[in-house]
Protein backbone atom coordinates (compact mmCIF):
# COMPACT_ATOMS: atom_id res chain seq x y z
CA UNK A 1 0.00 0.00 0.00
CA UNK A 2 1.07 3.54 -0.60
CA UNK A 3 2.57 5.47 2.32
CA UNK A 4 1.39 8.98 3.03
CA UNK A 5 3.37 11.64 4.85
CA UNK A 6 1.61 13.69 7.54
CA UNK A 7 0.30 16.98 6.25
CA UNK A 8 -1.31 19.78 8.23
CA UNK A 9 -4.94 20.34 7.34
CA UNK A 10 -6.40 23.78 7.92
CA UNK A 11 -8.80 26.22 6.37
CA UNK A 12 -5.94 28.41 5.20
CA UNK A 13 -3.84 25.52 3.88
CA UNK A 14 -6.18 22.90 2.37
CA UNK A 15 -4.78 19.79 0.75
CA UNK A 16 -6.39 20.81 -2.53
CA UNK A 17 -9.57 19.74 -4.29
CA UNK A 18 -10.22 16.06 -3.76
CA UNK A 19 -13.27 16.00 -6.07
CA UNK A 20 -16.01 13.65 -5.00
CA UNK A 21 -14.41 11.62 -2.22
CA UNK A 22 -15.94 9.87 0.79
CA UNK A 23 -14.59 9.40 4.31
CA UNK A 24 -16.40 6.79 6.43
CA UNK A 25 -15.52 6.79 10.12
CA UNK A 26 -16.98 4.78 12.98
CA UNK A 27 -17.96 7.03 15.86
CA UNK A 28 -18.88 4.84 18.85
CA UNK A 29 -16.54 4.50 21.83
CA UNK A 30 -17.77 1.25 23.35
CA UNK A 31 -15.73 -1.82 22.49
CA UNK A 32 -17.19 -5.14 21.40
CA UNK A 33 -20.26 -3.73 19.68
CA UNK A 34 -19.34 -4.97 16.20
CA UNK A 35 -17.39 -2.05 14.69
CA UNK A 36 -14.82 -4.26 12.99
CA UNK A 37 -17.39 -6.89 12.02
CA UNK A 38 -19.39 -4.22 10.22
CA UNK A 39 -16.29 -2.68 8.62
CA UNK A 40 -15.34 -6.07 7.16
CA UNK A 41 -18.86 -6.45 5.77
CA UNK A 42 -18.66 -2.92 4.33
CA UNK A 43 -15.35 -3.77 2.65
CA UNK A 44 -16.99 -6.84 1.11
CA UNK A 45 -19.74 -4.60 -0.27
CA UNK A 46 -17.28 -2.02 -1.60
CA UNK A 47 -15.51 -4.80 -3.45
CA UNK A 48 -18.84 -6.08 -4.75
CA UNK A 49 -19.70 -2.66 -6.22
CA UNK A 50 -16.09 -2.27 -7.43
CA UNK A 51 -15.19 1.00 -5.75
CA UNK A 52 -11.61 1.82 -4.90
CA UNK A 53 -10.93 2.32 -1.20
CA UNK A 54 -8.28 2.37 1.50
CA UNK A 55 -9.02 1.06 4.99
CA UNK A 56 -7.31 2.09 8.22
CA UNK A 57 -7.14 0.07 11.45
CA UNK A 58 -6.31 2.18 14.54
CA UNK A 59 -6.56 -0.71 17.03
CA UNK A 60 -3.14 -2.27 17.65
CA UNK A 61 -4.38 -4.43 20.52
CA UNK A 62 -7.37 -5.97 18.75
CA UNK A 63 -6.55 -5.62 15.08
CA UNK A 64 -9.56 -7.46 13.71
CA UNK A 65 -9.75 -5.44 10.53
CA UNK A 66 -6.18 -6.15 9.42
CA UNK A 67 -6.62 -9.83 10.28
CA UNK A 68 -9.54 -10.17 7.88
CA UNK A 69 -8.32 -7.55 5.43
CA UNK A 70 -4.48 -7.55 5.46
CA UNK A 71 -4.33 -4.66 2.98
CA UNK A 72 -5.63 -2.32 5.68
CA UNK A 73 -3.08 0.12 7.07
CA UNK A 74 -2.40 0.50 10.76
CA UNK A 75 -2.98 4.04 11.99
CA UNK A 76 -1.16 5.25 15.09
CA UNK A 77 -3.61 7.64 16.71
CA UNK A 78 -1.26 8.44 19.58
CA UNK A 79 -0.29 11.60 17.69
CA UNK A 80 -3.14 13.59 16.18
CA UNK A 81 -1.10 14.66 13.16
CA UNK A 82 -1.00 11.02 12.05
CA UNK A 83 -4.72 11.25 11.40
CA UNK A 84 -3.94 13.59 8.51
CA UNK A 85 -2.98 10.40 6.66
CA UNK A 86 -6.70 9.67 6.42
CA UNK A 87 -7.35 12.71 4.22
CA UNK A 88 -4.12 12.35 2.26
CA UNK A 89 -5.10 8.78 1.34
CA UNK A 90 -8.03 10.25 -0.57
CA UNK A 91 -5.58 11.57 -3.16
CA UNK A 92 -5.31 8.01 -4.49
CA UNK A 93 -8.72 6.47 -3.86
CA UNK A 94 -12.45 7.23 -3.87
CA UNK A 95 -13.31 6.04 -0.36
CA UNK A 96 -11.42 5.89 2.92
CA UNK A 97 -12.82 3.69 5.68
CA UNK A 98 -11.58 4.00 9.27
CA UNK A 99 -12.40 1.27 11.76
CA UNK A 100 -12.94 2.18 15.40
CA UNK A 101 -11.14 1.50 18.65
CA UNK A 102 -12.87 1.29 22.00
CA UNK A 103 -12.74 4.38 24.24
CA UNK A 104 -10.71 6.36 21.68
CA UNK A 105 -13.29 7.78 19.27
CA UNK A 106 -13.02 11.23 20.88
CA UNK A 107 -9.55 11.43 19.30
CA UNK A 108 -11.13 11.42 15.84
CA UNK A 109 -13.78 13.95 16.85
CA UNK A 110 -11.13 16.22 18.37
CA UNK A 111 -9.04 15.92 15.20
CA UNK A 112 -11.93 16.91 12.96
CA UNK A 113 -12.56 19.97 15.09
CA UNK A 114 -8.87 20.88 15.34
CA UNK A 115 -8.45 20.77 11.56
CA UNK A 116 -11.87 22.28 10.77
CA UNK A 117 -12.36 19.28 8.50
CA UNK A 118 -16.13 19.39 8.66
CA UNK A 119 -16.08 23.09 7.74
CA UNK A 120 -13.72 22.79 4.78
CA UNK A 121 -14.87 19.40 3.47
CA UNK A 122 -17.18 20.90 0.84
CA UNK A 123 -14.39 23.01 -0.63
CA UNK A 124 -12.28 19.85 -0.77
CA UNK A 125 -14.97 17.88 -2.58
CA UNK A 126 -15.18 15.58 0.43
CA UNK A 127 -18.21 13.95 2.03
CA UNK A 128 -18.01 12.53 5.56
CA UNK A 129 -20.15 9.73 6.95
CA UNK A 130 -20.09 8.84 10.64
CA UNK A 131 -21.18 5.30 11.51
CA UNK A 132 -22.87 4.48 14.81
CA UNK A 133 -23.17 0.84 15.87
CA UNK A 134 -26.13 0.50 18.22
CA UNK A 135 -26.90 -2.43 20.51
CA UNK A 136 -29.53 -2.94 23.18
CA UNK A 137 -27.66 -1.09 25.92
CA UNK A 138 -27.67 2.42 27.28
CA UNK A 139 -23.97 3.04 26.65
CA UNK A 140 -24.09 2.90 22.86
CA UNK A 141 -27.33 4.91 22.79
CA UNK A 142 -25.88 7.56 25.11
CA UNK A 143 -22.67 7.78 23.07
CA UNK A 144 -24.66 8.07 19.85
CA UNK A 145 -26.62 10.97 21.29
CA UNK A 146 -23.48 12.71 22.52
CA UNK A 147 -21.65 12.57 19.20
CA UNK A 148 -24.80 13.51 17.27
CA UNK A 149 -25.16 16.64 19.38
CA UNK A 150 -21.46 17.42 19.00
CA UNK A 151 -21.34 17.12 15.20
CA UNK A 152 -24.94 17.72 14.18
CA UNK A 153 -25.66 18.00 10.48
CA UNK A 154 -22.06 18.81 9.58
CA UNK A 155 -21.66 15.14 8.64
CA UNK A 156 -23.88 12.40 7.26
CA UNK A 157 -24.91 9.57 9.57
CA UNK A 158 -25.40 5.83 9.25
CA UNK A 159 -26.94 4.03 12.22
CA UNK A 160 -26.25 0.29 12.21
CA UNK A 161 -28.74 -1.46 14.48
CA UNK A 162 -26.85 -4.57 15.60
CA UNK A 163 -29.14 -7.43 16.61
CA UNK A 164 -26.41 -9.90 17.57
CA UNK A 165 -27.45 -9.93 21.25
CA UNK A 166 -31.12 -9.00 21.17
CA UNK A 167 -34.00 -8.98 18.75
CA UNK A 168 -35.22 -5.75 20.31
CA UNK A 169 -33.58 -2.33 20.37
CA UNK A 170 -36.24 -0.64 22.48
CA UNK A 171 -33.71 1.52 24.34
CA UNK A 172 -32.60 3.09 21.07
CA UNK A 173 -36.04 3.11 19.43
CA UNK A 174 -37.48 5.18 22.30
CA UNK A 175 -34.45 7.41 22.88
CA UNK A 176 -33.80 11.10 22.49
CA UNK A 177 -30.64 10.10 20.63
CA UNK A 178 -32.70 8.51 17.85
CA UNK A 179 -34.92 11.57 17.62
CA UNK A 180 -31.85 13.80 17.27
CA UNK A 181 -30.26 11.54 14.66
CA UNK A 182 -33.38 11.27 12.52
CA UNK A 183 -33.83 15.02 12.75
CA UNK A 184 -30.38 15.55 11.20
CA UNK A 185 -31.07 13.02 8.46
CA UNK A 186 -29.50 9.81 9.75
CA UNK A 187 -30.18 6.64 7.79
CA UNK A 188 -30.67 3.31 9.57
CA UNK A 189 -29.86 -0.26 8.56
CA UNK A 190 -30.07 -3.55 10.47
CA UNK A 191 -27.19 -5.94 11.10
CA UNK A 192 -28.66 -9.35 11.85
CA UNK A 193 -26.92 -12.00 13.90
CA UNK A 194 -24.89 -14.49 11.90
CA UNK A 195 -25.31 -18.09 13.04
CA UNK A 196 -22.74 -18.91 15.72
CA UNK A 197 -21.19 -21.87 13.93
CA UNK A 198 -20.66 -19.72 10.83
CA UNK A 199 -19.12 -16.94 12.90
CA UNK A 200 -16.78 -19.54 14.40
CA UNK A 201 -15.75 -20.78 10.94
CA UNK A 202 -14.97 -17.23 9.80
CA UNK A 203 -13.08 -16.38 12.99
CA UNK A 204 -11.03 -19.58 13.11
CA UNK A 205 -9.84 -19.13 9.54
CA UNK A 206 -9.79 -15.31 9.44
CA UNK A 207 -11.99 -15.54 6.37
CA UNK A 208 -14.21 -12.91 4.88
CA UNK A 209 -17.54 -14.28 3.68
CA UNK A 210 -16.43 -14.31 0.00
CA UNK A 211 -13.28 -16.20 1.02
CA UNK A 212 -15.36 -18.78 2.88
CA UNK A 213 -17.66 -19.18 -0.12
CA UNK A 214 -14.65 -19.69 -2.37
CA UNK A 215 -13.58 -22.80 -0.42
CA UNK A 216 -14.98 -26.32 -0.53
CA UNK A 217 -15.31 -26.60 3.24
CA UNK A 218 -18.92 -25.45 3.63
CA UNK A 219 -21.91 -27.69 3.19
CA UNK A 220 -24.67 -26.64 0.83
CA UNK A 221 -26.96 -25.16 3.49
CA UNK A 222 -24.20 -23.16 5.18
CA UNK A 223 -23.14 -21.76 1.82
CA UNK A 224 -26.72 -20.70 1.22
CA UNK A 225 -26.94 -19.12 4.68
CA UNK A 226 -23.86 -17.00 3.99
CA UNK A 227 -25.13 -16.06 0.53
CA UNK A 228 -28.49 -14.94 1.92
CA UNK A 229 -26.88 -13.07 4.82
CA UNK A 230 -24.64 -11.19 2.41
CA UNK A 231 -27.47 -10.47 -0.01
CA UNK A 232 -29.72 -9.07 2.70
CA UNK A 233 -27.02 -6.78 4.09
CA UNK A 234 -25.74 -5.70 0.69
CA UNK A 235 -29.27 -4.76 -0.37
CA UNK A 236 -29.45 -2.45 2.65
CA UNK A 237 -26.03 -0.95 1.94
CA UNK A 238 -26.98 -0.34 -1.68
CA UNK A 239 -30.14 1.41 -0.49
CA UNK A 240 -28.01 3.92 1.49
CA UNK A 241 -25.13 4.15 -0.98
CA UNK A 242 -25.71 7.89 -1.29
CA UNK A 243 -23.92 8.26 2.07
CA UNK A 244 -21.35 5.51 1.46
CA UNK A 245 -20.02 6.39 -1.98
CA UNK A 246 -18.70 9.69 -3.36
Amino acid sequence: MTSFAPHALSQSQPTGPLQNKRLILTAIDKGGVGKSFFCVRLIEWLREVRRSFIAFDPDYNNSTLTRFYPEAQFLNIGHSENLDLIVEALDSTDVVLVDGVGAEQRIFMDWMEETDLLKVKDSLGLSVTLVLIIEEDKDTVFQAGEVARRVGNKAEWLVVKNFKQSQSLRIYQNSRAREDLLRIGAKEISLQKLQEHLTTILQMNSWTIPQALATNTLNLLDRQRLIEYTRALNDQLSAVQSILLP
